[in-house]
């Protein structure tokens, strides 16, 4: 997990009030100790929690509904289902941690300092471009999608006008001293964000990397233990499984397979009479098994050993 991607951690206000609103302190205490636990690697929260609170609790009152068919399904534990929204909850609370942590210390004044020469230098770059000083995809290119990754924009930026600097010159507002700062700045940014071990500039940014790690522990819980629920989830409603248990970060329903109507269906029902067809028996029970049983080993549910 590369440290220098945790720049990612900083919202604006708005993100904060919905987290403040969401998050659950008992929930983190809670689920703290099985977050620690996980093994293997941890999956980086880039994500919109309050989204992934939501889906979560679509989807456990969808597969609780039929709570006596999960509860007979191999390997599920129904009170680590239960609580998954209470552990979207605790994931909310790690993050606004992190931005405790990140304010309190010297990241939160780098950072602050970080965004405004990122958007001087992309404000500039972006009237350089509609004056064809330079090239719309090069500016496009030189920054991420969504504006997030802080420390990642600052080096496209600073490696964009550097490439340029003569071609720029006396038309930009941007001085080669202004992109040595924003140069130094996103550095210790990334020294700031590096693993535990690496050279630190700053006593409190071990704080800040734990901080990111447990968060990104819980993202990780909620992940695997969401995946439990839409193999639930797709026992018990087959192909529509997404539109009972959405995805994490699944922003629209999706559409639902449209029936026929009966007036649809009266020209194939006359079709068939004419033609003298034969309707279809229907399946038999067995049949039903047979094919959730295929879908189960498509999906890879784990059946237990005999």
């Amino acid at each position: 997990m590369a440290g220098g991607q945790h720049a990612t951690a900083g919202l604006g206000p708005d993100d904060i009030a919905e987290l403040e609103a969401l998050g659950s302190e008992p929930g983190y205490d809670v689920f703290l100790a099985p977050a620690r636990a996980l093994a293997g690697p941890m999956e980086e929260c880039r994500s919109n929690i309050a989204l992934a609170f939501h889906n979560t609790k679509r989807g456990v009152e969808s597969v609780l509904a039929r709570e006596a068919e999960v509860g007979a399904l191999p390997g599920v534990n129904l009170e680590e289902l239960r609580d998954l929204p209470l552990l979207a909850q605790a994931l909310a609370h790690a993050a606004l941690r992190v931005q405790r942590d990140m304010r309190a210390s010297a990241f939160g004044a780098l950072f602050d300092r970080a965004q405004q020469l990122r958007r001087k230098l992309l404000k500039t770059a972006e009237a350089l471009a509609e004056a064809s000083f330079l090239a719309p995809a090069d500016v496009t290119a030189a920054h991420g999608e969504g504006h997030r990754d802080v420390v990642g924009d600052c080096l496209g930026l600073v490696a964009l006008f550097r490439r340029h600097e003569a071609k720029l010159a006396g038309r930009s507002p941007v001085t080669p001293e202004d992109v040595d700062e924003v140069e130094r700045v996103a550095q210790q940014l990334r020294a700031l964000l590096a693993a535990p071990g690496d050279a630190r500039e700053d006593a409190s940014s071990p704080l800040l990397f734990e901080a990111t790690e447990l968060r990104d522990r819980f993202w990780t819980l909620l992940i695997r233990r969401h995946d439990v629920l839409w193999r639930c989830g797709a026992w018990l409603f087959g192909r529509d499984v997404d539109m009972h248990v959405p995805p994490l970060q699944a922003r629209n329903p999706l559409v639902r397979a449209v029936e026929p109507s009966s007036i649809e269906r009266a020209p194939q029902q006359a079709m068939q009479q004419k033609r003298g067809a034969t309707p279809l028996p229907p399946l038999p029970t067995d049949s039903t098994v047979r094919s959730k049983v295929r879908f189960m080993v498509k999906v890879g549910f784990d059946f237990p050993s005999r």
